[in-house]
Order: structure tokens, then sequence, then C-alpha cells
């Protein structure tokens, strides 16, 4: 008969808590280019060219709008000093649409309110919105182009989720093919099925 060793069999069951209990966490922020939200379900590769900055990071009045409704979880610059307007910006957006809505209505909402305030500027000349599908899912996307201000270029993508919160990804660039190159970037972003 064999004998029963407890010394092995119960480092065994330590090292099998530890992967089960690992495996069960992961951590939001940025690791290399890669930001994660688990909040949101969703992973979003960056190019290395861009300088981020996370939620934890960011003063309390830079990340927060006034009302409390939408948090900013992400910023990108172009520089590595991160001042100035960000390249881009992630905003969770926590205010929960009425039932019934489509994706589409949430979205069109949103980006209806933000053509609302810039229609009576002068010079400004508005594109859209317009659906795309730079991931494989729909998305929804405003252009302004500003004729004094810098970045000239910009955009307002809303991703309707599935708990009827926007995330809100405001783009900036020079030009409009570098506009275009950072919203095709989205094809990047990805959400966790549940």
């Amino acid at each position: 008969m064999r004998s029963f060793s407890w010394v092995p069999f119960s480092l065994l069951c330590l090292i099998l808590t530890c992967v089960i209990i690992c495996a069960g966490q992961s951590e939001d922020g940025v690791r290399g280019h890669v930001f994660r939200s688990d909040a949101l379900r969703l992973t979003y590769t960056f190019s290395e060219k861009l300088a981020p900055m996370v939620e934890s990071e960011m003063p309390p009045t830079f990340r927060s709008d006034p009302n409390g409704r939408e948090d900013l979880i992400l910023a990108l610059w172009d520089t590595p000093e991160r001042t100035g307007t960000p390249r881009m910006a992630f905003l969770y957006d926590k205010n929960v649409r009425q039932a019934g809505l489509s994706r589409a209505q949430m979205a069109d909402n949103y980006l209806n309110a933000i053509k609302q305030m810039w229609v009576s500027v002068p010079g400004v000349k508005i594109v859209g919105p317009k659906q795309i599908s730079p991931a494989g899912y729909s998305i929804w996307r405003l252009d302004l182009r500003q004729p004094d201000d810098r970045p000239h270029y910009n955009s307002a993508v809303v991703i309707p989720l599935a708990d009827r919160r926007l995330l809100v990804i405001r783009v900036s660039a020079p030009s409009q093919s570098e506009l275009d190159t950072e919203v095709d970037s989205l094809s990047a972003l990805h959400f966790d099925r549940k």
C-alpha cells in the first residue's frame, strides 16, 4: 500500500487556488499599448506613438463633468508631455437611456445634442451623424471642422452599450486624413461577450 503525502497535495491545492483567483482578476488600466476596462468589458490597443493617461492618474476635475454623468476613463496624447487637447478621449456616459430605444436612436440623440451646440457657430462644418463599422459592429460618428481653433478636425464617436449607457470617444486631429486614421484605429476596440 502506497503512503499518501499531504505536502505535495496541499501545495497543488494552493497553486490551483492561486491560478483560479488570478484568472478571475483583470486589472483596469494600460499595459504596454493596451487599455482595459473591466466595468465596460472593453479592450483597446492603441498606437505606440500615443501617450496614455487613465482615470486614476487624472485630477478629479479633469476626469468628470460637473453633472457627474460622464467619466473620462482614458486620454491619449500625441506628445509624451500629455499637454493640450488629447488626440483621443474615452468617456463613459453613465446615464441609462430609456428602454425601447434602438442603438441608433441612443447614438443619434447624443450626437444631435452635440450638433445643436455647434450649428450656430460661424464657419463650423458639420458632417453626420453617420453609422460606421470599423470593429465589425455599428458605431456612430459626427465630424466637426472648426475654422479657427486647433485642432481643426474633430469627431464624436458614440458606441451604445448593452446596459443602455454610452461609450463616447472624442477624436481631434490637425487634418482630415489624420482624423480618419484615428477613427479607423477603433477597429482595435474589442468588447468581451458575457
